[in-house]
């Protein structure tokens, strides 16, 4: 281990929390870094932001790994900037001595493959913290940041150590993704964390990622999710049959926030075996985390934030017609808590309805 340096700005309570994680990986014969399954892009990047850090105070391999597929065009394209070899963790060989680091995820979460004998030394997130019984001789979850990639920039910051241009494009897009460009969720953290970064990217890559050529498995989702989207009032329930890749089911929540006069989007599809939920809410403190887990109850897994939360649930050896009776109930029961169970089930693309919308 090398002794760390204090960048000259750090605050005391960085330089704390610097020690801390760079005592909790000592002794270790290699450090695996582990996202949650299906990464996004605040995944990759907070990931190759603690790869840097670990290798940059400490003389030992760094692995990043993750679970899952990365499906989504702009993910897969960040991945390619960033420069960062991550492996497949299905079939990973681990060793005695390993100590596993967890980013954008926390253990018990349900989204993540740490062996439950694994050393956990590090966890950093930005979600609502976990309850149970789950250590970490590191554990730093800062709930009102918008991202764990602004965690990583001041720990990086804190230790003097400057990302090069590939890293500050990938943590710069990584947090703009994860805030919708500072106007989701985002906190003055998270703004000081943008502008230290955004001198430090590149423009052209930051064009590559944001406009990456998309699979047709997408316009397929969108022409499908149009076709059988239903509102009541102002929540919108999005079926969408099966999954090309498990993210498509959050961007199709993210498009069809979009609609005029939407408060929630409830989007679901089967991906493998299992229902994946994505929720959006229009308003800040609309609890979207909290609605998720009441809906999902014992069934699966759901967590989140006030306004974007998600969840899954499994269905394996359920029949087709069951896993649709499955999300319809979903769905049905998202109603009864928001108040509009009693209200018309109507077509999203009700003719009538979209010409009064053009007459705004």
């Amino acid at each position: 281990m090398r002794k760390p340096q204090t960048g000259a700005d750090a605050s005391e309570e960085d330089a704390t929390r610097l020690a801390s994680l760079v005592e909790a990986v000592s002794g270790a014969s290699r450090v695996v870094i582990v996202t949650h399954d299906n990464p996004d892009p605040d995944a990759v990047a907070s990931a190759a932001g603690l790869r840097a850090l670990i290798e940059a105070t400490h003389d030992m391999p760094v692995v990043a790994t993750f679970g899952g597929i990365i499906g989504r065009a702009e993910n897969r394209s960040l991945m390619d900037v960033i420069g960062v070899d991550f492996e497949r963790i299905e079939g990973f060989e681990f060793r005695p001595g390993d100590a596993f680091a967890l980013v954008d995820a926390q253990p018990g979460a349900g989204n993540n493959v740490v062996p439950e004998s694994a050393r956990l030394a590090i966890v950093i997130d930005h979600h609502p913290p976990r309850m149970g019984p789950f250590s970490a001789d590191y554990h730093d979850v800062r709930e009102s940041y918008g991202a764990t990639s602004t965690i990583l920039v001041e720990l990086l910051r804190a230790a003097a150590v400057e990302p090069d241009e590939r890293l500050a494009t990938g943590m710069f897009y990584a947090i703009q993704s994860e805030t919708q460009d500072l106007g989701r969720e985002a906190s003055a953290a998270d703004i000081e964390a943008s502008i230290y970064l955004y001198p430090r990217t590149d423009p052209r890559a930051l064009s590559f990622i944001r406009h990456a050529q998309v699979p047709r498995g997408l316009f397929e989702a969108l022409h499908d999710g149009l076709e059988r989207a239903w509102r009541r009032a102002g929540v919108v329930c999005v079926p969408v049959g099966s999954l090309a890749y498990p993210d498509l089911v959050a961007q199709l929540a993210d498009f069809f926030l979009r609609v005029q006069g939407v408060d929630w989007v409830v989007a679901m599809g089967r991906h493998q075996d299992d229902v994946l939920i994505s929720v959006r809410a229009e308003q800040p403190e609309a609890h979207a985390g909290e609605r998720v887990r009441e809906v999902v109850g014992q069934r699966g897994t759901a967590g989140g934030h006030g306004q974007m939360a998600g969840g899954r649930v499994p269905v394996a050896g359920l029949s087709d017609e069951r896993i649709e009776a499955l999300i319809d109930e979903l769905f049905e029961q998202f109603c009864v808590l928001e108040g509009v169970a009693d209200e018309p089930r109507c077509p999203l693309l009700d003719r009538t309805q979209v010409a009064q919308d053009a007459d705004r």
